[in-house]
């Protein structure tokens, strides 16, 4: 997918560990919500679990509706012709395609009688930061849902041996935020402005050891890097996605704030719209004079 993902930065940042809003996010008062839980790890990925059962606990009505195998990094993709998807137990579908066909099939099909008010995605295994966002099936499926109308959250914790605590971590927050957000939400009712995507980052530390929760920008670097070794077979090649542990010159960028220690809030408009901004502008105006060009002349 073209890196075109358009970010709308709040102007509060978020210093302290626990979110805070205009009333404590912790006692919110909030109505049940209809959520449907997906991600690209597929669904019995221990990180959905533990976002199932937070959300389940805190009174929601959770659907799972997710890949039946692991399928990271697919980005948006989208499967073409016969998708089967079976149901695992009461409330888990599992879908034999990629991530934005299991949020899609999700939202119009599994749920088409009572359609979601949210969707989450996640917990990820992995962080998904800065350019990498792009590659991310968690993230794209999210952002899927928002395009049949549905609000979406994406969550993920970084690679580490604390990421079972990351993935609690991510729940609880998780719960906060969609507590503040069916709490104060807008005029229309909405719980997230019309196609945007509210991502989460949680480092894989240690509770004690995570600095706070921060909103933070895009890094215009990758957060992976792709290493491709010999395998001792011919005419083939190992893949493997290792996390980048340095940020360079970067200090307030989701990368950088995540290598220090901080929990990252992004928010990604998805829909892949033209920019207003001057350097698109500056593109238009060098491209106004286009016209259709001429036919070849008939001999």
């Amino acid at each position: 997918m073209t890196t075109r993902l358009r970010l709308l930065l709040p102007s509060i940042l978020v210093v302290g560990f626990f979110l805070p809003a205009a009333a404590d996010i912790g006692s919110a008062q909030t109505r049940s919500l209809r959520i449907m839980l997906t991600n690209d790890d597929g669904f019995e990925a221990a990180g959905l679990k533990v976002m199932q059962a937070a959300l389940a606990a805190a009174g929601h009505q959770v659907t799972v509706v997710a890949p039946a195998t692991n399928m990271s990094a697919s980005s948006m993709s989208m499967t073409s012709g016969v998708i089967k998807f079976e149901k695992k137990s009461e409330g888990v579908w599992a879908v034999y395609g990629t991530p934005a066909d299991a949020a899609v099939i999700g939202v119009v099909h599994i749920l088409r009688d009572a359609p979601p008010d949210l969707v989450v995605s996640g917990t990820n295994a992995g962080q998904n930061l800065a350019l990498s966002t792009n590659s991310s099936g968690t993230v794209n499926a999210a952002i899927a849902a928002t395009r049949y109308g549905v609000p979406a959250i994406a969550t993920s914790a970084g690679v580490g041996p604390n990421a079972d605590g990351a993935y609690a971590i991510a729940a609880s927050l998780a719960t906060r935020i969609v507590a503040a957000l069916s709490a104060n939400r807008y005029a229309d009712d909405q719980l997230l402005p019309d196609r945007y995507v509210l991502t989460m980052n949680v480092p894989a530390l240690p509770a004690g050891e995570l600095k706070g929760v921060k909103w933070a920008p895009l890094s215009k670097q990758a957060s992976y890097t792709r290493v491709y070794s010999e395998t001792g077979n011919r005419d083939e090649l190992r893949s493997q996605l290792r996390p980048v542990t340095s940020a360079g010159g970067e200090t307030d960028t989701d990368l950088a704030l995540f290598l220090q220690g901080y929990v990252t809030l992004t928010l990604l408009d998805g829909d892949l719209g033209l920019r207003d901004d001057a350097a698109a502008k500056g593109v238009v105006s060098r491209l106004s004079n286009l016209a259709l060009p001429q036919p070849a002349a008939v001999r």
